[in-house]
């Protein structure tokens, strides 16, 4: 069955193998998918715990704060703007991680590409929700940076222009995973050529998401799921700025691990989709912040 794979896809004869990657690619996109968000939702309860309020998370959320007194600004930023400035930076440091890892270490560099692009969505993701959320104090895309700009008593049509200039200012930082995306590729033929690089990136970035989206599904829903289905509809304005960049390099010059991930065990992926599986349990549950 996996030969009658469309060689289209692959550009390898082993189909198997080629799947095999996609997959641990695909479960390295949903576990980092799910771990930052369910610790940007710690990081902003133990905020709050910070300022003495008692929230409890999930990864459905944090509790509401709605019915407490004694805010400022300052807390607002503090508790409000913690979890997506925590995926910035943890975007950040992923880039910079990506480029100093030995190229041999493929698997490790996918985790830290994945970890990249999910921590600036997170980021990403919270510009849009503050557009989504029409000021309206009750509705639960109200948080984040429409929430802060909301406490700073600017007026809607001010907060709806700087989100706007985020949005346009943020997305030109998707291109930083355009190289990655032909590092992480497996011929250097494919890559030096127009067609070539569309393979590339259905190989690398559309087919794990694709799969990677099946996982979070039977993990998390319907756990914060108006906000999850904004999130993933928010990586294709991103997707569309890497996919132009990937255009711009040159294979000559990108240093490319013939093959691809190394060779992994099929049980290993097994494993690991069903402990992921099993970890909604876990998630589902509210707990005090852990640190």
């Amino acid at each position: 069955m996996l030969n009658q794979f469309p060689k289209f896809f692959t550009g390898v004869e082993n189909r198997e193998e080629h799947l095999l990657k996609i997959g641990y690619s695909a479960f390295y996109f949903a576990f980092t998918f799910i771990l930052l968000h369910y610790i940007g939702h710690a990081w902003s309860t133990a905020n709050a715990w910070d300022f003495g309020y008692r929230p409890l998370f999930s990864y459905d959320r944090m509790d509401s704060l709605a019915t407490t007194d004694n805010w400022t600004v300052a807390r607002v930023g503090w508790v409000y703007l913690a979890s997506p400035l925590f995926g910035l930076a943890v975007s950040i440091a992923s880039v910079v991680l990506f480029r100093t890892v030995d190229g041999t270490r493929t698997h490790l560099k996918t985790i830290l590409y994945w970890f990249g692009v999910n921590g600036f969505m997170l980021y990403f993701s919270y510009l849009i929700t503050g557009l989504l959320s029409g000021q309206d104090y009750g509705s639960t895309m109200y948080t984040g940076f429409a929430s802060y700009y909301g406490w700073l008593e600017w007026e809607s049509g001010k907060i709806y222009g700087i989100l706007t200039v985020q949005i346009l200012l943020s997305l030109p930082y998707a291109v930083l995973f355009s190289k990655p995306v032909l590092q992480l590729n497996y011929s250097r033929l494919l890559a030096s050529k127009l067609n070539g690089k569309s393979l590339v990136f259905i190989n690398v970035v559309l087919l794990p998401f694709l799969i990677g989206i099946a996982l979070i599904v039977l993990t998390t829903f319907p756990l914060d799921a108006r906000y999850q289905i904004v999130r993933l509809f928010c990586y294709f304005p991103l997707f569309l700025v890497m996919y132009l960049g990937v255009g711009f390099y040159r294979a000559k010059h990108i240093s490319i691990v013939k093959r691809g991930l190394k060779p992994v065990p099929m049980m290993g992926l097994i494993v690991l989709i069903i402990l992921l599986l099993v970890s909604r349990v876990g998630l589902s549950l509210p707990i005090e912040p852990f640190w």
